[in-house]
């Protein structure tokens, strides 16, 4: 309950400081070999990290097992990076919508899927229902501050509706209900086929709700617009 949505979201923070540090330093170097020799660090470096996995007696299994879903899941998100880049520099507060709504579906899935998937290793029971209704609610209160946030001090320069408000707490609903769907009937099946859940759940239903989310967001942004709810256009 604690580890997943901590890991997933200081991961995207430490993830774009990364990205957008080595872009500055790769850009203000482009015409130098610093490119070339990064690129040659790096892949020499793979027998090593190889090497150090191997040596783990707790993670040694995964450089068998692990490498299908964690590429699957880089091409499924893939999908959600393609459509926010089309519409990113149409609609206001895109961008900023975007990460929250992915993440806080993804991170709820996470979490009821790790449940699961833990009372299913310990041969445990339990009313999964009650704790999927648990996690739906939980997303009310949440994505409520959110908006207030956004609304008290203006941010993104939305043209902030009450037909946005309303049209928001749909698409996040609809997002976290799919999420939990999904991750309740994907760790089922994969375990009654012997597949490990906590391996291939995870990167599958992340990678999956970022596509969701993003193209649902986008659907509403555009249906705002054309209806002429709310101005969301990029001036």
């Amino acid at each position: 309950n604690i580890a997943c949505p901590m890991a997933s979201s200081l991961g995207d923070v430490v993830t774009l400081g990364i990205l957008a540090g080595c872009a500055h330093l790769l850009m203000i170097n482009i015409e130098t070999s610093l490119c070339s020799w990064l690129l040659f660090l790096m892949i020499f470096s793979i027998p090593f990290f190889g090497l150090s996995v191997w040596k783990n007696k707790h993670v040694k299994d995964l450089l068998f097992s692990g490498w299908t879903p964690i590429l699957m899941a880089m091409l499924i998100s893939s999908g959600a990076g393609l459509v926010l880049e089309r519409f990113v520099e149409r609609y206001q507060g895109l961008a900023m919508f975007t990460p929250i709504l992915c993440g806080l579906a993804g991170n709820l899935g996470s979490i009821y899927a790790s449940r699961i998937s833990t009372c299913l290793h310990r041969g445990a029971q339990e009313q999964f229902e009650r704790v999927e209704w648990i996690l739906l609610v939980m997303n009310f209160p949440i994505q409520s501050l959110f908006l207030f946030i956004v609304w008290w001090i203006e941010l993104g320069h939305l043209d902030f509706t009450l037909a946005f408000a309303i049209s928001y707490f749909i698409v996040s609903s609809l997002s976290t209900y799919l999420a939990l769907k999904m991750g309740k009937y994907m760790t089922l099946i994969l375990w009654k086929y012997k597949y490990d859940p906590d391996n291939y759940v995870l990167p599958y239903l992340t990678a999956m709700m970022d596509v969701i989310c993003t193209s649902l967001l986008v659907i509403s942004f555009h249906w705002l617009t054309s209806t002429g709810y709310a101005n969301l256009n990029e001036s």
